[in-house]
């Protein structure tokens, strides 16, 4: 193992705790920084203040977890900084770096004394002169090494990477570009060393990627559905050419989270400052509001006479997460809520995090609760408890026996034979059957 370092993270997120547990479970003392109370209250008692697999397994370690120190501002003496708070986009899509700007000011005299910092956070094209600005000029210093972190399985990802991107000015300091090879790089994965603004590209490029690979996905699904196709068959079929291959091309009802929908936006938005139409990127953002609005329409068209309570089981953008940034769940919730839909939603994580999204959402705190009496049942995350409830008493407790799966997660033909007139995305639509023949 290399030499083990002090380093200061800054930020008790998602990439920013997944930086932490995986460097202190390399070996490395971590003074990790964060300025919101109750993060850092939960920090302080020796837990962990989101739901990531994983990620508590390697904090449990007594080793791994007495090298992580809590504290609510930066501290003297670290050998090397990582920043890794949040960028989020504002309504008209533009990238807001309030946090990264006061982060980053925050430890510029740090920065001057010769601490070399690393910016993990995701930045918009065209942000060094900023982030230059804010660390006091000190250019030599300043790296950025963007994350490739999946939730669910984010700390798996920081150990076992599938590249280390580095981004460095012409005139890095060497010794301080050596630390950072030497911290990050611990894999025999691919290592870059770039420009900045190629660093910056490759993050937002790459997340833009997913994001269209998701989209055309979807797109398929919904053409599959109108013309009585079943769209597994035909991604199957298509990512069996080499250069398209399968993995990110799971049809749904649109993608979410953190990542995905932001940097798409962002580099959206920073093509269009630029005068370019961003054609592509534009279409895919359009696109994944669009299959969401599809989603709903079919939602609220299964219900039957005189019911309005839609049972929505799952509430995260993705299973195996509390995160519900940009969910497509509670965003297909908001739009059937103003439709006048008595939504009732259930999640074994996210629930919390869903009622601040969505106030107007009711929360069960089982799945068999907010299925009873419901006139449909959605299924908008994929957790596997869904796929194991008791189907067959539950049809019993709905005033009809439909579910309409967002996610591709139960048995079609079980659910059938179960008597449940049974939908899901990119599958041919079966004609309903009258309920008096159920």
């Amino acid at each position: 193992m290399k030499p083990s370092r002090r380093i200061s993270v800054i930020g008790a997120g998602y990439v920013g705790l997944a930086t932490s547990v995986g460097l202190a479970n390399r070996g490395h003392v971590i003074d990790l920084v964060e300025t919101r109370p109750d993060r850092l209250q939960i920090l302080e008692s020796g837990s962990l203040p989101i739901h990531e697999p994983g990620m508590a397994s390697v904090f449990a370690d007594p080793d791994t977890r007495s090298r992580i120190r809590p504290f609510s501002a930066p501290q003297l003496g670290c050998d090397l900084i990582m920043v890794c708070v949040g960028t989020p986009v504002d309504e008209e899509g533009r990238s807001d770096l309030r946090q990264i700007e006061s982060a980053l000011r925050s430890v510029a005299a740090l920065v001057a004394a010769g601490t070399p910092v690393v910016i993990r956070s995701t930045l918009p094209a065209g942000s060094g002169p900023r982030i230059v600005e804010w660390l006091g000029g000190h250019r030599s210093r300043i790296f950025l090494n963007p994350e490739f972190l999946q939730q669910g399985r984010a700390i798996e990802d920081f150990l076992e990477p599938t590249r280390v991107v580095i981004g460095a000015y012409p005139d890095a300091d060497p010794d301080a570009l050596a630390m950072v090879r030497d911290v990050l790089h611990f894999t025999s994965c691919p290592l870059l060393v770039v420009g900045m603004m190629e660093a910056d590209l490759i993050k937002n490029g790459a997340n833009a990627f997913l994001a269209l690979k998701l989209s055309f996905a979807n797109e398929l699904a919904v053409l599959c559905e109108a013309l009585g196709a079943d769209v597994v068959e035909v991604v199957e079929g298509i990512g069996l050419d080499p250069r398209i291959g399968t993995k990110h091309m799971r049809p749904s009802f649109g993608f979410g989270g953190s990542c995905l929908p932001k940097d798409l936006c962002a580099l959206t938005n920073v093509g269009k400052e630029l005068g370019l139409a961003m054609h592509v990127t534009s279409a895919a953002s359009e696109a994944n509001a669009d299959h969401q609005e599809h989603f709903a329409s079919r939602v609220a068209g299964l219900l039957p006479a005189g019911c309005t309570r839609v049972a929505l089981l799952g509430l995260a953008f993705k299973a195996g997460t509390d995160d519900t940034r940009s969910s497509p769940s509670l965003r297909v919730a908001q739009i059937l809520i103003d439709r006048g839909v008595d939504v009732v939603g259930y999640d074994p994580h996210a629930a919390e995090n869903a009622l601040r999204e969505v106030p107007g959402l009711s929360i069960a705190a089982t799945a068999a609760d907010a299925i009873a009496s419901a006139g449909v049942v959605a299924i908008g995350t994929e957790w596997p408890e869904f796929r194991d409830l008791d189907w067959a008493a539950l049809a019993g407790t709905m005033v009809s026996p439909t579910v309409i799966d967002g996610r591709r997660l139960l048995d079609a033909d079980r659910m059938r034979a179960l008597g449940y007139h049974y939908e899901t995305v990119g599958a041919p639509i079966p004609s309903r059957v009258p309920s008096s023949v159920r």
